[in-house]
């Protein structure tokens, strides 16, 4: 009897001696001491063997780390010991989510919300979705999402991010305003209902959403882009200008807003344009993938030396963009008609005849090249030449 007693007692001694190691690890934790606690926890387990709250402290320890491959592991080995609880299946799902697995992350999802339907969960299994570009699964997801929890800015973001996508703009105005009508400061969906107002040409409104957004103390790209966009939609030149070029400082990788501010300037009179069209060009010129905007940079770059004047530009520009779009024909005659101010009769003349045998009779390009070379040879006739 009194050997049993014995017994019993070092058991509960040795039971107590691993609640106090348990306590010290977790407290290691809180702490962030993540490698102590697993240092700990691996000696623990060497000398009491695998339990499964070891086990647990463990994967927790690898998943808060940052350590994810350890941590699936673990997971993988927990979900197996301890089917039913729900809690290491949602890590299992994190973590394949976060490793790009996101068919495995659908089977875990949809698994655990057979047995719970748990929100988050709902808009995990919809960012996996997302992710394989399987839209009409994310979006029945999100909307079960926003069923359960309405007011998600998040899922909602992301549910009319898709709706804008198909050019959905009314559901998402509707969305946005009911949830923009009890938080009216919202930084996240503002910009939502701000583009939306703008697909619908609205240029008003959306730039009221954005400007609510500057005054929030919201001063990136998008504001300051979206502003843009709107003054010039609504012919306020100066203002595009501005608000392009403040784009332009929180975010110089956009070759559009160069083009867009060269644009601006040059149909203002003004000088600078041409250095907005080398700085939109040498970042075009690099990469074979943009040889169609590459030429329609040289072309508004042509436009813009033409309507400034300045001919000797736009013959340079025109002849760069047939380099990459030889079959704009409509660059022929523009190059003529800029021998011909600059007084130069027999190379307008060549230029037209270029032009002549790309369109057929009876077109616009026709009639430009066939009066041209009219003229031309008027003129050299009187010139004797």
């Amino acid at each position: 009897m009194r050997c049993r007693v014995s017994l019993i007692l070092f058991f509960l001694s040795l039971a107590s001696l691993a609640a106090q190691d348990l306590t010290a690890v977790r407290e290691l934790k809180q702490l962030w001491k993540y490698d102590e606690a697993i240092a700990s926890l691996t000696q623990m387990m060497a000398a009491q063997g695998p339990r499964p709250e070891l086990l647990e402290e463990l994967a927790d320890c690898h998943y808060q780390s940052g350590n994810f491959a350890e941590a699936l592991d673990q997971y993988t080995l927990l979900a197996r010991m301890q089917p039913d609880k729900l809690l290491f299946r949602i890590r299992l799902m994190s973590l394949f989510y976060r490793g790009k697995q996101y068919d495995a992350a659908i089977d875990i999802g949809r698994g655990i919300l057979q047995r719970d339907s748990i929100t988050q969960v709902v808009s995990l299994v919809g960012d996996a979705f997302n992710q394989l570009e399987r839209h009409d699964s994310a979006e029945w997801y999100y909307r079960q999402a926003l069923a359960r929890r309405p007011h998600n800015e998040s899922v909602l973001n992301k549910l009319c991010s898709i709706l804008l996508g198909r050019e959905q703009h009314d559901e998402v105005l509707a969305l946005a305003d009911a949830f923009l009508a009890e938080e009216p400061d919202n930084l996240t969906i503002l910009p939502v209902r701000g583009i939306a107002r703008f697909a619908k040409k609205r240029y008003d409104d959306a730039e009221a959403d954005f400007q609510h957004m500057h005054e929030l103390g919201e001063d990136g790209y998008a504001v300051h882009y979206y502003l843009g966009q709107c003054a010039q939609k609504n012919g306020l030149l100066r203002d595009a200008e501005r608000e392009f070029k403040l784009a332009w400082q929180r975010d110089s990788t956009d070759v559009n807003v160069a083009l867009t501010i060269a644009q601006l300037i040059s149909d203002a009179r003004k000088d600078g344009w041409e250095v907005w069209y080398d700085k939109a060009l040498t970042m075009l010129q690099p990469d074979p993938k943009v040889i169609s905007a590459t030429a329609t940079a040289h072309q508004n770059y042509a436009l813009s030396a033409y309507k400034n004047g300045d001919f000797d530009r736009c013959i340079a520009e025109y002849k760069k963009m047939l380099e990459y779009s030889p079959k704009h024909y409509a660059a022929y005659y523009m190059i003529a008609q800029c021998y011909e101010l600059k007084q130069d009769f027999k190379t307008a003349l060549s230029w037209y005849k270029k032009a002549q045998p790309y369109f057929s009779e009876g077109s616009r390009g026709r009639e430009i090249a066939d009066t041209g070379i009219q003229r031309m040879e008027a003129e050299l006739f009187f010139l004797n030449e």
